[in-house]
């Protein structure tokens, strides 16, 4: 636990540029390149099996570093990251995480991960692909079993394939 806290010092004193080991003036295939690199050394996959301790240093590290490719690889979040850097911020965290509760409202999503699949499988039906996009909205469901949505979508979907049967 001790080398936790001296990793999350070490980490605080970075800022993103230096983390990943690129110029403030790094082009986006240059920060692309480093994150690479930067994954490569310390992506959780390459440290499982060993020792806990070490494997929760590069999970540590590895979150610190997307957030830093993430912020860098957008001119958007950039140009706030290098302005919060200017006033000696290291890490930009005026903008908030992304949410995991639904909306309040009425309106029906899908999170993050199943939002892929659940696009994949509405250009599939716009397609007639009816089987295709069955699976897409299965492997929807397993990254959001309570999406409203994807339930219903694959119902739709499940019934259109019974009726080709019949």
């Amino acid at each position: 636990m001790v080398e936790s806290a001296v990793v999350s010092d070490r980490l605080d004193e970075l800022d993103y540029y230096t983390l990943l080991g690129v110029s403030a003036a790094a082009s986006a295939d240059e920060l692309r390149s480093a994150f690479h690199r930067f994954a490569l050394k310390y992506h959780p996959d390459n440290h499982s099996g060993g020792d806990d301790a070490r494997l929760a240093r590069a999970t540590q590290i590895f979150r610190r570093g997307a957030e830093a490719y993430r912020v860098l690889s957008s001119p958007e979040t950039r140009r706030r990251y290098d302005d919060a850097l200017s006033r000696g911020e290291r890490r930009l965290r005026s903008e908030p995480e992304p949410s995991v509760r639904r909306p309040a409202s009425g309106t029906q999503t899908v999170n993050r991960k199943a939002h892929p699949f659940y696009k994949k499988a509405e250009q599939l039906i716009g397609a007639g692909d009816w089987a295709n996009a069955k699976l897409q909205l299965k492997i929807a469901a397993q990254h959001d079993p309570e999406s409203d949505l994807v339930k219903a979508k694959l119902a739709i979907v499940e019934a259109q394939l019974a009726a080709k049967k019949r």
